[in-house]
């Protein structure tokens, strides 16, 4: 009875403290790429490698923890440096710097998640019933990133990192409240070298399992993370910040649901499953509809529960007691580290290799060329969709109303979503005040009217036969001509993700779960 009572009171500790290990991650992990992007412009998919760079620190601390410390103690000094170190990139405007805060956050944070897998495996009785913990990182997930939309500025400014600093570092003070987990020691095993963890590739179906998913990681998160902003940002999906918390959404569904398919299906199935929605989601994604755009973010449930927390499961049924902890930081080094880095580094490749037609235009008052001008949909602005995004929808609620903010939709008179010659020639001698009341930056006629013949000739067959007073450019085709070419930068992902589920359904195996002292 004490033990069951015991065992109750471990489950919302567990919990609190995987809600705010993942507080921290979801606070930059989608935010980063629009940020960079569109407010640093530096080049998204190499800082998106710096923590995955960082994930080789998960190697030596696993091992470190399986034979000298209690796993709690580490986590709680981990956490407190990364936090400081978080904070410190919100100061930051240059590539070096940011990119090193990063690193430095990432070696804090990497080794993390697998030390506190590792206490989430030891304490809960039944290792199969820990996505009932992991679902509370999800929900985590949810929330920080609704925070920071509605009253964080989303990816428009650097609030996200003071918001992920704080919350590791009040983890890192509750950490060390979790229950003692101290080295095991399992007569007739040695713990903890730092490559103990590799005697599990003695076994030709760990890596058969490790190859699979470890290849089909690499157009996952590392591919996926520094994407998804950008891809709405271009498309001008409402709120793109908040509309990626729906992948957690669908989360709390499917990770709830993977220990009832685990045990009927076999995690080999399992894994299968996530892998298959993976490259289902990415063809949604080509379609670069929102309505496709929805289907693909419900999919992530499947995509992270049914790849990531599987090989977890998988890997902890695999590894002997001693070790656990080396076999879960194994895993984060080849998910998190290996697939990642690669996943970012093939995404800033496509991305160099695909870019937009016409994304940006010369504007001599701001002595620069500037991204084009917003220009909001507006049918869009009299729809119920309007409601999804959610800073101004609450601050509306609120009856906080911000500064009017004039785009070049105003310059179509009757709101058709086609901007004509004649709508142009309305603009004043003065010029046309673009953005925010107070904050605005006059483009003139000319420059206005050069853009839209430049488009004008993208679009055009015959260049040639264009007359100026017979120039309209749609909504559409003034967002077209900003995309990069999403459709070739998805098609890699795609075939990767086909290739790796072709052979672990040939050659993968389910794990035969380890036993004490058995070599």
């Amino acid at each position: 009875m004490s033990d069951q009572k015991s065992s109750a009171m471990i489950y919302p500790r567990l919990c609190i403290a995987y809600f705010l290990q993942f507080v921290i991650w979801g606070s930059w992990a989608m935010t980063i790429g629009g940020y960079a992007d569109r407010v640093l412009k530096l080049d998204v998919g190499l800082i998106y490698t710096a923590i995955p760079l960082a994930a080789v620190a998960a190697l030596f601390v696993g091992p470190i923890v399986d034979r000298m410390f209690a796993a709690q103690k580490v986590l709680a000094i981990l956490h407190l440096i990364g936090g400081v170190c978080l904070i410190c990139c919100g100061f930051q405007t240059s590539f070096i710097l940011l990119f090193t805060f990063m690193l430095l956050h990432g070696i804090c944070y990497m080794p993390s998640i697998a030390l506190l897998n590792s206490i989430v495996f030891r304490h809960i009785p039944d290792s199969n019933n820990a996505p009932r913990v992991f679902v509370f990182g999800t929900l985590g997930w949810i929330i920080v990133n609704l925070i920071i939309d509605v009253f964080g500025k989303g990816a428009s400014a650097p609030n996200f990192f003071f918001i992920g600093g704080g919350a590791a570092i009040l983890l890192g003070i509750y950490s060390l409240t979790l229950p003692n987990t101290p080295p095991v020691a399992v007569k007739g095993e040695k713990g903890g070298s730092m490559f103990d963890a590799l005697k599990l590739f003695a076994d030709p179906a760990f890596v058969i399992f490790a190859v699979c998913v470890v290849a089909a990681s690499i157009p996952a998160c590392g591919f996926y993370f520094p994407m998804a902003v950008p891809l709405f940002t271009e498309c001008d999906f409402p709120s793109p910040v908040a509309l990626t918390t729906l992948n957690q959404f669908s989360e709390l569904i499917f990770m709830l649901a993977l220990p009832f398919f685990a045990v009927r299906i076999g995690l080999k199935k399992c894994l299968l499953l996530g892998m298959a929605a993976w490259g289902l989601r990415y063809v949604f994604f080509m379609q670069l509809s929102f309505t496709f755009a929805l289907l693909a973010l419900f999919l992530h449930g499947f995509c992270y529960s049914f790849l990531y927390v599987a090989s977890y499961m998988y890997a902890d049924k695999k590894a002997p007691p001693a070790l656990k902890a080396s076999a879960q930081s194994l895993m984060a080094f080849l998910l998190l580290g290996v697939g990642q880095v690669a996943g970012s580094l093939l995404f800033s490749y496509q991305v160099n290799n695909n870019p937009a037609a016409f994304p940006e235009m010369q504007v001599a008052a701001a002595g620069k060329a500037i991204s084009l001008p917003v220009w909001k949909d507006t049918n869009l602005q009299d729809s119920a969709w309007r409601y999804l995004n959610l800073s101004e929808t609450v601050n509306s609620m609120l009856g906080q109303k911000g500064k009017p903010f004039t785009d070049l939709g105003v310059l179509d008179t009757n709101r058709d979503n086609v901007i004509t010659w004649s709508e142009l020639e309305t603009i004043p001698e003065s010029g046309f005040a673009y953005g925010e009341e107070g904050k605005t930056l006059t483009i003139t006629k000319g420059e206005l009217q050069d853009a839209f013949r430049k488009i004008a000739a993208i679009n055009a067959k015959d260049k040639a036969a264009i007359v100026d007073t017979d120039i309209q450019v749609s909504r559409d085709q003034w967002l077209a001509v900003q995309m990069k070419n999403w459709k070739g930068i998805l098609f890699s992902p795609i075939i990767i993700v086909a290739v790796c589920f072709l052979a672990f359904l040939v050659l993968g195996k389910d794990p035969v779960e380890a036993v004490a002292g058995k070599k």
